[in-house]
């Protein structure tokens, strides 16, 4: 016996009186009332991680934890009095107590104790993670409200009322649209009181284009999608037709597994389309860097963890990464196990800034490519070149003075005519890189419509393609590309072993079937993640409340079986995601009043239970979306290439190379958010104000802030001045009389989507009395109102 053990008898009455009144309390769960507390201050040092376990003792496993320890064990089963965890937990001596003072960690309280303790004499009886447990079965007559429901009723607790129908209206069309309900459809579905009036603008909602759109944006927030390359010269790069994909996917209600794979493995497919390789621009989304001097396979070999790393945030919600430099000190994946998935990926045809593409014309993801306008042959744009080399070389001798006998290694230290005048000087196939970098550049400032070799409206979209001899995968000790562990021997690609206990291993070794394993109905975490996510877009929080994170150290569901039976339905539906939509919006949950409630407000301080919807301030795209459609000036136009709308001076004053941003000027100066040009080094700034991230690595869900920039942005940013003087000029061709308070209104209709009460329309009719419309449409763009969907 531990000296420790012998002094347990000294644990005090109180902790006995805890012990004993939990007696007649349900059997204690290890997920729910025990994994939590070890996970939280003993699996650090006593967990999966070989190399940093202390004392040889593992806690996160039944047989670590009772293993021998030299006459004494952690935990003897059926026998708190004898289990060293206990006697360590409750010592008062700093040498001894669990978990060490040097730890920081939190010791545990006597309720706490009074669990462990409990759970022992019970049998210390432990089970797999619930994450990784299959899905449950259910009855035929279960529902999201039935479920919803009991968890309220059990703590005194019922639904709120349904929204007034104006909310509804406007929640619902911005949830699966992202644009407000128009003042005509706002009255129409008020006066519609048929039974199935609110499932007609379900349905029709989820039918419009918009609806890929809006959900497009979520998809492409994990997808890390932007338009540029990264890093500090952030080079654009055409990524725009998968977009396009991602959109058209789903409008069709492209089903989840199939979606999967596209995106994953659409170039392993039998006989693959050009539409399924520019699906697997997905995992082309990573970064590339162009710096001089840079190791190309050290950027290679980035990416492909990336793509481990992004691959198990999306689709299984666990931490992979934590295991690249070590195995994960909380979840049982192991550093081996990391780069077994990382071979799969590591045959990736691309090498940092090259890799396969492939051409695809604007309009052809959606079946209707434009026309495209012939391109100018290099041989001609060789002769035009040469003519300007030749026109230019005779204008900078009349300037430039140059020494005949200048050395060549002298250029670097020339400049301006001088130096390109050297330049010029020297066949163009004996030019130093820096010389032809130098002509080149010069060359495309005078003669910039010579140098426009193909259409705008033509991308050589990136694509992966593996190469045809495989590479051979490595451990990469402590995550260093210049570190391969060959000793242990080359890795097959592979999955996580916890997983794997439950889910066919893979017959062959391919991205493809990785990614038909992922949606396997085997697979218990891809639908659960998917649809906590999905649940999270419509309620500000998941069922599972760290969405990106479903192993030991994440919080665990407020309704399990709810989560489980999303889960199940979805895989039910045949994977359809406008299904899963359908079904959670039709939902009484769902259509809840978000006001306050008093009686919910003291059981349930943050609505983790469900009384009442939530008030949600909308993203960044939406806020200006919303105020473009308000205004009557939103171009509808589905796809394409990104844009230029207008944003501040001074955006890349601090950006290693300055980007070009000609302001459109026609139709797509307003068109959709999502469709503006995103450089990851300096994204347009409305992006950053409303917290939109940048798109280096996945983004599964983004944070909301509400910070004094974002009133002055909405109240003074030239693109907003323009949007509310459009709206007070639509305002005017609506209401053709000179009727003011009528105006005063459609202008709050077209902005809020609802009536303004007599104070709100007393007060607003004032201020236009005292200033115009367009005030008034300033301030009705800067109200939480218009930003906060009910």
């Amino acid at each position: 016996m531990s000296p420790v053990l012998a002094r347990l008898n000294s644990f005090s009455a109180g902790l006995l009186l805890s012990c004993a009144t939990l007696r007649g309390a349900d059997t204690v769960e290890f997920n729910r009332d025990i994994r939590p507390l070890l996970s939280d201050r003993c699996f650090y040092c006593h967990g999966p991680d070989e190399k940093k376990r202390e004392a040889k003792l593992r806690l996160d496993t039944r047989d670590g934890a009772t293993a021998d320890l030299g006459g004494y064990a952690a935990i003897v089963p059926a026998s708190p009095e004898k289990s060293e965890l206990l006697a360590r937990v409750t010592s008062h001596d700093r040498d001894e107590v669990m978990p060490p003072p040097k730890a920081k960690k939190s010791r545990f309280t006597a309720e706490e104790v009074a669990t462990l303790r409990r759970w022992i004499a019970e049998g210390a009886r432990y089970e797999a993670h619930w994450a990784f447990l299959p899905l449950r079965d259910f009855n035929s007559g279960d529902s999201i409200d039935a479920f919803i429901g009991a968890r309220l009723a059990s703590d005194g607790l019922a639904l709120s009322p349904e929204a007034d129908r104006a909310t509804l209206i406007r929640r619902v069309s911005l949830d699966l649209t992202g644009l407000l309900s128009t003042p005509e459809e706002t009255a129409a579905f008020i006066r519609d009181h048929s039974p199935d009036a609110y499932e007609k603008l379900v349905a029709r909602l989820l039918a419009s284009p918009h609806y890929g759109e809006r959900w497009g944006r979520h998809w492409l927030d994990q997808a890390r999608y932007a338009d540029s390359n990264g890093y500090s010269i952030d080079a654009e790069r055409a990524m725009w037709p998968y977009r396009d994909w991602v959109i058209k996917a789903l409008n069709d209600d492209m089903p989840f597994d199939r979606f999967t794979i596209e995106q994953l493995a659409g170039d392993q497919l039998p006989t693959p389309t050009k539409a399924q390789l520019v699906a697997t621009g997905f995992h082309r989304n990573t970064l590339i860097n162009q710096e001089g001097g840079t190791d190309a396979e050290q950027f290679r070999v980035e990416a492909a963890i990336d793509r481990v790393n992004t691959t198990g945030a999306v689709w299984l919600g666990l931490t992979v990464g934590c295991a690249q430099c070590h195995t994960h000190k909380f979840d049982p994946i192991t550093q081996r196990e990391f780069y077994e998935l990382f071979a799969f990926f590591n045959q990736g045809e691309d090498k940092n800034n090259t890799g396969p593409t492939v051409q695809v014309v604007r309009g052809e993801m959606f079946g209707q490519p434009v026309k495209v306008a012939p391109a100018t042959p290099a041989a001609d744009v060789a002769k035009l070149q040469a003519a300007w080399e030749a026109k230019e070389s005779a204008k900078l001798e009349k300037t430039a003075k140059l020494d005949p006998q200048t050395p060549r290694e002298k250029f670097a230290e020339l400049k301006g005519a001088q130096a390109l005048l050297a330049a010029l000087r020297v066949l163009p196939v004996e030019r130093t890189a820096e010389e032809k970098k130098a002509v080149l550049a010069a060359f495309e400032k005078a003669e910039p419509k010579a140098r426009k070799k193909t259409d705008p409206n033509v991308a050589a979209a990136m694509i992966m393609r593996d190469l045809k001899t495989p590479r051979p995968t490595y451990l990469l000790t402590r995550g260093d590309f210049t570190r391969p562990d060959k000793e242990r021997g080359e890795l097959q690609p592979g999955i996580i072993a916890a997983l794997e206990t439950r889910n066919p291993k893979p017959d062959t070794r391919t991205r493809l079937d990785l990614a038909r394993w992922l949606v396997s109905p085997e697979n218990p975490l891809t639908p659960r993640v998917t649809l906590n996510r999905m649940w999270m877009r419509y309620f500000g929080r998941g069922l599972v409340e760290t969405e990106e994170d479903f192993g030991t150290q994440g919080t665990a569901p407020t309704h399990p079986e709810l989560l489980d039976w999303l889960a199940r339905e979805f895989i039910r539906s045949g994977w359809s995601m406008k299904a899963m939509h359908r079904l959670i919006v039709t939902s009484a949950t769902y259509r809840q009043s978000s006001n306050a409630r008093p009686d919910a407000a003291a059981k349930d301080p943050r609505n983790l239970l469900l009384a009442r919807q939530e008030r949600l301030r909308v993203e960044a795209e939406i806020v200006r979306d919303a105020a473009l459609s308000a205004s009557g000036l939103l171009d509808r136009r589905i796809g394409g290439p990104s844009v230029h709308p207008p944003q501040p001076e001074g955006v890349y004053a601090f950006t290693q190379n300055a980007k070009k941003w000609a302001t459109d000027t026609g139709p797509d100066r307003y068109r959709r958010a999502l469709y503006t040009m995103f450089y990851r080094s300096a994204p347009h700034p409305l992006f950053g104000t409303f917290d939109a991230p940048d798109f280096q690595t996945t983004c599964t869900r983004r944070i909301r802030s509400n910070t004094p920039l974002q009133a002055l942005t909405l109240a003074n940013d030239p693109a907003f001045l323009e949007i509310a003087q459009a709206l007070a000029a639509r305002v005017v061709r609506d209401i053709p009389r000179d009727d003011l308070d009528a105006r005063v209104r459609r202008a709050f209709q077209l902005a809020l989507c609802r009536e303004p009460d007599a104070d709100e329309l007393a007060a607003l009719t004032d201020y236009a009395r005292r200033h115009d419309l367009a005030a008034v449409a300033r301030v009705l763009f800067n109200t939480d109102n218009f930003i906060t969907r009910e």
